[in-house]
């Protein structure tokens, strides 16, 4: 198995901090970060479930792509003595950076909800993008795996060159009925209601999926499949009203009924019907210029 004691790594400036713990890169290896775990954490940490992890990370893959290409996936345990303190993982870089002024952090999914006037991707882009979410979540489920917490912060996205998602958290996924590295999270506002304070399954992750589906596509994030979001886009988009209604009313439905990532993915798959859109006419406002579809890089707006 692969592990390293902490007191072996170089350890460089802090990155980034979370509810469980530090992200540290390593100086001597600028490609790779520690994610350290709080003292309040550790007693808590299921080591076992850490390093079953790092053992199944080269089984895990999506449509041929290894995992690196989608998933910051623990790499190796990190040991404080006998007791285990973290892991490493790959450094996510450009493109899953959003600037913000003179700083950069990760483009996560949340501001492709309720964006206000942040330049983000179109519609096309989102069901791309939403697409690429399905997909990875399916090669998960495919495996016996449940992602828990699918939040806006765990989720990292990109339209260059190609709308496509990197998974952030990693350590929070599991094999679906065992324990995982931690206690099982839950983003308010992101809940299977249906599942409140027990364990994910497969199930609750096929709900956070459509309600992610929901509010990335309408910009709203009260939208939820049991609202009936309303997903009728302009232009050529209309082919997927149907769809995709369907699909969200089905995943309003109870537990064992509602659409497995796969039927996502599949209904978003939409890159033959879009092939040949023109592009829309810019936007009146300065835009960040045009998206690898060709798509303008705007505010989203919803027809009112």
């Amino acid at each position: 198995m692969n592990e390293i004691q902490l007191s072996d790594l170089s350890l460089g400036r802090h990155i980034a901090q979370g509810s469980q713990g530090r992200i540290i890169e390593l100086a001597d290896h600028p490609g790779t970060v520690a994610k350290l775990y709080r003292t309040r954490e550790l007693g808590l940490v299921d080591g076992r479930a850490l390093a079953e992890l790092v053992r199944i990370r080269g089984l895990v893959e999506s449509e041929g792509l290894q995992v690196d290409h989608f998933a910051a996936w623990p790499h190796t345990v990190v040991l404080d003595g006998l007791r285990t303190a973290g892991f490493l993982m790959q450094r996510v870089h450009e493109p899953f950076l959003a600037g913000f002024g003179p700083a950069t952090a990760l483009a996560e999914l949340g501001l492709l909800v309720d964006t206000g006037d942040v330049r983000s991707p179109g519609i096309y882009e989102r069901v791309l993008l939403m697409r690429a979410l399905a997909a990875v979540m399916d090669a998960l489920h495919r495996q016996g795996l449940v992602l828990g917490d699918l939040s806006p912060r765990n989720i990292a996205w990109s339209v260059a060159p190609i709308p496509r998602v990197m998974l952030l958290d990693c350590d929070g996924i599991r094999p679906a009925g065992e324990d995982g590295v931690l206690p099982p999270a839950d983003t308010r506002g992101w809940e299977d209601p249906t599942n409140l304070g027990m364990p994910p399954t497969a199930d609750s992750d096929r709900f956070k999926l459509a309600l992610t589906i929901a509010r990335v596509l309408t910009g709203d994030r009260n939208a939820a499949p049991a609202l009936r979001p309303d997903l009728t886009f302009a232009g050529e988009a209309g082919i997927l009203v149907g769809p995709l209604t369907r699909l969200m009313d089905q995943a309003a439905g109870p537990p064992g009924l509602r659409p497995t990532a796969s039927q996502w993915a599949t209904v978003l798959d939409v890159r033959s019907p879009w092939a040949g859109m023109a592009p829309p006419a810019p936007a009146a406002m300065r835009s960040r210029g045009p998206s690898p579809s060709g798509e303008i890089l705007r505010p989203f707006r919803r027809s009112r």
